[in-house]
């Protein structure tokens, strides 16, 4: 079901930008209203950053990013009992990369027992073999790697699923401005389903640039990436080059 529904709905947009729908489970539990729960949440992250300012400074430096490259705008009113969901918000350090810190979106997070997560399609596991990845990495003379960054924010999310990715946050990216409602433009990490979407939206990414670029980027996108590392061999430095330049001219 998942594969059908993205097939027919992963489309290209005006500006280029690949949109997928959130792939919502037929049929599927009504959502709760979870906005109070969100706001708890919300103020918990507040204390939590307030007393550590090296966190509270990560973590507004990781929003700043959000907001500024329009991965996520201000919520418009809600028409009356209209459906939506809230994500709380909270952050994570990579054990290696102690000074940024990742904002996740709880989409695991419960209110009378259901989750945004619990209503998605988890999708197939689209992720290549890492052997055969490593292998092909290994058989030529000149090895490349390359990797595509916030793999999950490259792809839009459709607009009419974008109320169930609200969130609360300071207007402004300012701790000393109130609350107020955002959405995300964007497929978010902690989303069940964003491995799937993204990977399948590269892929298609490829495919559609075939004629342009040559099938030798369609392989290497559908064949040496694993999850958003890529990983690959050419015979000779001019081959390898040639290859993430043209990789790169499209994605």
């Amino acid at each position: 079901m998942f594969m059908k529904q993205m097939d027919n709905e992963f489309v290209r947009d005006s500006e280029g930008s690949w949109v997928a729908p959130l792939p919502f489970r037929v049929p599927r539990q009504p959502l709760p209203s979870n906005r109070q729960q969100a706001l708890h949440r919300a103020n918990m992250l507040d204390t939590s950053l307030n007393r550590n300012p090296v966190k509270r400074e990560h973590f507004l430096t990781f929003m700043s990013k959000i907001l500024d490259n329009n991965h996520a705008e201000l919520a418009p009113p809600l028409h009356e009992h209209e459906e939506c969901w809230y994500l709380p918000l909270f952050g994570v350090y990579h054990p290696k990369k102690p000074d940024q810190i990742r904002g996740v979106f709880d989409s695991s997070a419960k209110c009378n027992g259901v989750s945004l997560n619990s209503v998605l399609l988890t999708g197939p596991d689209l992720t290549n073999d890492l052997l055969g990845v490593l292998l092909r990495f290994r058989k030529e003379m000149v090895a490349v790697t390359a990797d595509v960054q916030h793999m999950f924010h490259c792809f839009v999310v459709r607009k009419d699923h974008r109320n169930y990715l609200r969130f609360l946050w300071h207007k402004d990216n300012d701790l000393q401005e109130n609350l107020v409602e955002y959405r995300m433009r964007v497929h978010v990490f902690g989303n069940s389903p964003s491995p799937a979407v993204a990977t399948l939206g590269l892929r298609k990414a490829a495919q559609a640039s075939e004629q342009e670029f040559g099938s030798h980027v369609t392989s290497f996108v559908t064949r040496d990436f694993y999850v958003d590392d890529g990983l690959t061999s050419c015979p000779t430095k001019e081959e390898a080059v040639k290859l993430m330049k043209d990789t790169h001219s499209k994605h």
